[in-house]
């Protein structure tokens, strides 16, 4: 059976719709919220209370501390945790340098684990095997807004000392049975940077329903508000300076983030709309595999439309795949994408990068046996993610037309494989 002529041999592109993402990040709500604080710069910093007050009622936790990004609420749960030299925290390869980086600053040891193959999420039963008596901390993400196994992650730190800590970057709004995330596990750390469901353009947020994890963040990155926001006087000594970091928000950002939160559930609903669309369209192709979601979870924020291509089932390679997909017009890119994830462990930051070059702070001191460093083939689910995966721009409220186009370009390109094998 002849198959349409690819467009990277000259036929004509199966992606002719604009995309035509009709939402808009700034409105006139942003503007008007921007707007009063700057028409009374005295009451600026009353921006972050009133947020930090929003977003914990948002999520349902009882404390939410406002950052300036959120690689630095991570570091923040990461040391409230307890992380410290000869300490360990498991974290997953599947994620951003930023939920992994922090363990280091604290001089803790990352500890790698493997991910589930369908959600792309840290693997519970690896994460299990990986427990030790210096584990201080179990870090999760809801890998582009899909929740991770939240039950079975309780059921390894209940009872314990270990701290969950859910990297909740993508995922505003998602829900594990029912519960928001970033308060199912004892902290949880939001981005509020340009890209994410919620912004400021730059900052972050953590929530937490326990008093000490709270006033211990507080201390280390909120100089200036520690005195009135503490609940006890464990800390008072250190007074408003705390350890003397400085991670307090912007309040022009926290005031365009508060508008932005109020639009959140809107953008969430019209992203699943076509999410789902688009499951329903490549879920019948050959070798393409949409991310899936567990049965309890609710996938928000939605951060990247994602899944895998089996180039053994397909029968092409994948670079070949992208780029006859890229020359369909299919909004991704022509190779895998650099991110790192499914092979942080082999970034060498976190294997055998010469911290001595640099010359100041913890990093040059550290003893042996802080980072462990992992080879390819060590961790094969989260290195198999990464070399089969594709991307996709993800608008909030695209054409109908466009979606159904994408799905028809895997089709046509799935169906040429062997033209893209012999080349």
């Amino acid at each position: 059976m002849a198959h349409p002529v690819l467009a990277i041999d000259g036929g004509p592109k199966t992606v002719t719709e604009p995309m035509n993402d009709s939402w808009r990040i700034v409105t006139e709500l942003e503007r008007s919220h921007v707007n009063a604080v700057l028409d009374d710069p005295g009451r600026a910093y009353e921006e972050l209370d009133k947020f930090e007050a929003e977003f914990a009622e948002c999520v349902g936790a009882r404390h939410a501390v406002s950052m300036c990004n959120g690689t630095a609420t991570l570091h923040c749960a990461i040391f409230a945790a307890g992380a410290r030299r000869g300490a360990e925290v498991i974290v997953p390869s599947v994620t951003w340098h930023a939920s992994i980086s922090p363990i280091l600053h604290c001089g803790a040891t990352p500890v790698f684990c493997e991910a589930d193959p369908r959600t792309f999420c840290a693997d519970p039963a690896d994460v299990r095997r990986r427990v030790t008596d210096r584990t201080a901390a179990i870090v999760v993400t809801h890998v582009y807004g899909n929740p991770a196994d939240m039950d079975s992650f309780r059921e390894i730190v209940d009872g314990t000392k270990i701290k969950l800590i859910e990297d909740a970057s993508h995922a505003h709004g998602a829900t594990w049975d029912g519960r928001k995330v970033g308060a199912v596990g004892d902290i949880g750390c939001f981005s509020l940077q340009a890209s994410k469901p919620v912004t400021g353009f730059e900052c972050g947020v953590a929530a937490t329903n326990d008093d000490e994890l709270f006033e211990k963040m507080l201390v280390l990155g909120q100089y200036g508000r520690i005195e009135k926001l503490r609940k006890s006087a464990q800390f008072a000594d250190l007074h408003n300076i705390g350890l003397g970091v400085k991670y307090r928000a912007n309040p022009l950002a926290m005031a365009m983030a508060r508008a932005q939160l109020k639009r959140l559930d809107d953008q969430n609903a019209k992203r699943a709309k076509w999410f789902a669309r688009l499951d329903e369209l490549l879920g019948g192709i050959r070798g393409v595999y949409p991310q899936k979601t567990y049965p309890k979870a609710v996938r928000g924020g939605l951060l990247l439309y994602t899944g895998t291509l089996d180039p053994d089932e397909i029968g092409a390679p994948v670079d070949a795949l992208l780029k006859a997909l890229v020359a369909e017009g299919v909004s991704t890119t022509p190779r895998i994408t650099p991110y790192g994830y499914g092979v942080m462990h082999l970034e060498p930051i976190f294997t055998d990068f010469d911290f001595g070059r640099i010359g100041g702070g913890p990093w040059a001191d550290f003893g042996p046996g802080v980072r462990q460093p992992l080879r390819r083939g060590d961790l094969p689910v989260s290195e198999k993610i990464h070399d089969t995966c594709f991307w996709l721009t993800t608008p909030v409220d695209p054409s109908p037309r466009w979606v159904e186009q994408v799905g028809e370009a895997f089709g046509k390109v799935v169906a040429n494989a062997g033209r893209l094998s012999r080349a």
